[in-house]
């Protein structure tokens, strides 16, 4: 039997009237990023979140990101609005958030409430951490493949006993056995979308999770409330309940460092890196106050002085090296899904020595 051919992406193709209202009203969003205070959002999920590394039968637990979260809250806020607005545009809509989310040239960039940070031309962060996970009232930092709390190395954190595979997603497309149905249209087992396989999901059962950034704390109040009114969940799976907030919370923090945070572990002063960077920028900043000559004969900082002052105010320490670096290939930008984004980071958990 000959299979149709699948649509080609140009079947559906996008609708101008529903795109330019989407950013029409994301040109409407502005947010007040100035203020250089570090906040702290306290984050408790009311259903176990799935943050997961890998797309694989892999028990490697990962951590939430608040701006890749944000701004898929952001997108359906936007949409919500302009939805309300002009409902007789809401079948369009749908399929141009559907588009949004499979193909990169279709996502909006929308504005959300947190400070971004320009590392070097063409490389530009948000200022703020991933999810510290909470147990027994203790925050945890990531440091190489274990955790750090209150100077004792630890596992990832969990009510019982580390990450537990507590769903099986079961995605077999096989014929119905021992039972008298005939499938209008045979499947491909063998490989394929319809391939017959048992898709395991690793989550862990921590529930409580701590962000530091900088930004608009009204506007990342804003986003959350809406997240919770129309039940969306941060995380993977949330479809199916996964990752629903419960509550949340928002306050000024002592810190004065987001994306590092200092160790104290025995004998040893290390700082925690707690977003992906991008390994050759971070890199580039791993040296000593040197000055190279330029072609003119002018000789000059190898960083310059707002670099300096940057490393002290993301990192926690203006001059650094790395100890012991997570490399790997992945996002630094949301949205985190997408490939394109991809490039060589140093992840979260990385090691830096100050100097």
């Amino acid at each position: 039997m000959t299979l149709p051919n699948r649509p080609s992406r140009g079947t559906f193709p996008i609708n101008d009237d529903a795109w330019q209202a989407l950013r029409k009203a994301a040109s409407a969003v502005a947010y007040n990023t100035a203020d250089d205070t570090v906040y702290e959002l306290h984050l408790t999920l009311r259903t176990p979140g799935i943050f997961a590394l890998y797309k694989a039968d892999n028990p490697a637990p990962g951590l939430p990101m608040l701006d890749g979260f944000l701004k898929y809250v952001a997108f359906r806020q936007v949409m919500a609005t302009v939805i309300t607005q002009k409902p007789y545009l809401t079948n369009e809509l749908l399929w141009q958030w559907n588009l949004a989310l499979r193909q990169a040239n279709r996502w909006i960039d929308f504005p959300i409430p947190i400070r971004q940070e320009m590392l070097s031309p063409g490389i530009t962060i948000y200022d703020c951490s991933v999810g510290l996970p909470v147990a027994d009232g203790h925050i945890l930092y990531p440091a190489g493949a274990f955790f750090v709390c209150d100077g004792n190395l630890v596992s990832y954190p969990s009510e019982k006993k580390g990450p537990a595979d507590q769903i099986a997603l079961r995605r077999r497309s096989v014929e119905p056995m021992y039972r008298l149905i005939d499938l209008t249209g045979k499947l491909d087992t063998q490989s394929g979308g319809t391939k017959a396989l048992d898709h395991r999901i690793y989550y862990t059962l921590s529930r409580e999770y701590v962000f530091y950034f900088r930004g608009d704390p009204q506007g990342v109040e804003q986003l959350l409330n809406f997240a919770i009114q129309e039940d969306i969940g941060i995380g993977k799976k949330t479809t199916l309940g996964y990752g629903r907030i419960a509550d949340f919370s928002i306050g000024q923090s002592n810190l004065t460092v987001t994306l590092g945070h200092p160790l104290n572990l025995a004998g040893m002063s290390h700082i925690a890196l707690l977003k992906n960077i991008p390994y050759l920028e971070l890199q580039r900043r791993c040296i000593r106050p040197i000055q190279i000559q330029t072609q003119g004969g002018q000789w000059i900082d190898i960083l310059s002085p707002s670099e300096w002052s940057q490393n002290d105010r993301l990192f926690g320490a203006r001059e650094f090296a790395l100890a012991s670096p997570i490399e790997t290939f992945d996002c630094y930008y949301p949205p985190y899904w997408r490939r394109e984004g991809r490039t060589q980071v140093l992840r979260y958990g990385t090691l830096l020595v100050p100097r």
